[in-house]
């Protein structure tokens, strides 16, 4: 492997380990008032979590990395503190315009939730211990970094990939197609990763509680998948770590 190439998976597996942290106030909170079997502790219980995930998105790093070369897929900022021959270069323009979308689309998010949701599903049946703003700005920042580890530069990556193998596309002729199918998928994924999250807090998976996961989880993915393929995993990570910011600290303030 070149050395540029072990560099930035080691930046990255720093990046990782950093937001693998920063979420760990968020989750003892949540974890607080639930039953733990066999009376572990639950620090024990999140220090092997944790260290369980550093070990498999480790894994998921150095594929999706790998897969890049064959997808156009990049990650060009981080590839340029790395890459002696690659210059740094940042757009301002796309830096607030993910800012800004991710914002948009936390409104309609939450407008979604109050006006269209909440009506047909009523009041949750359990409470859920509510962190701190402090914790959720923590953990906006393993949303931003480690999710976006896992879904943009693992899964969407390795979607691309499998249907340029299938279809024997190379790099340079992958149709937009794939990429749009690739961004779809991955934002299904991430909903469908939120539904023990959803039926702990509702008490049970309905049609309607189940589309609401999917709609509410998955919109602002659909940005993010699109940020990774036009300008680069980096204005994803940022248009999710301001989207998590928007949401789990500035609008709960203001909602609760």
């Amino acid at each position: 492997m070149e050395k540029w190439r072990i560099k930035l998976v080691l930046l990255f597996t720093i990046l990782n380990i950093i937001g693998i942290i920063a979420i760990i106030p968020y989750q003892m909170t949540l974890m607080g008032s639930q039953p733990v079997p066999g009376n572990i502790p639950t620090s024990l219980i999140i220090i092997i979590n944790s260290t369980v995930q550093v070990l498999y998105t480790f894994v998921l790093i150095l594929v999706g990395l790998r897969l890049q070369n064959r997808t156009g897929l990049t990650t060009p900022i981080l590839n340029g503190m790395v890459y002696p021959k690659t210059r740094v270069h940042i757009s301002k323009k796309w830096f607030i315009n993910s800012i800004v979308v991710a914002l948009i689309g936390c409104i309609i998010i939450i407008l979604l939730d109050l006006f269209v949701f909440n009506p047909l599903i009523g009041e949750p049946m359990n409470e859920i211990p509510s962190p701190s703003w402090w914790q959720g700005l923590l953990a906006s920042i393993y949303g931003g970094i480690s999710e976006e580890i896992m879904l943009r530069l693992f899964v969407m990556t390795f979607i691309v990939w499998l249907l340029a193998l299938v279809t024997k596309k190379q790099k340079d002729n992958i149709p937009n197609s794939f990429y749009y199918v690739a961004i779809f998928l991955t934002a299904i994924i991430f909903g469908l990763g939120h539904l023990p999250a959803t039926m702990q807090v509702f008490g049970d998976l309905s049609t309607i509680i189940v589309i609401r996961a999917l709609v509410l989880n998955g919109l602002l993915g659909l940005w993010f998948g699109y940020l990774y393929w036009r300008k680069g995993l980096e204005y994803a990570i940022i248009a999710h770590i301001s989207a998590d910011i928007f949401l789990h600290v500035l609008f709960a303030s203001i909602l609760n």
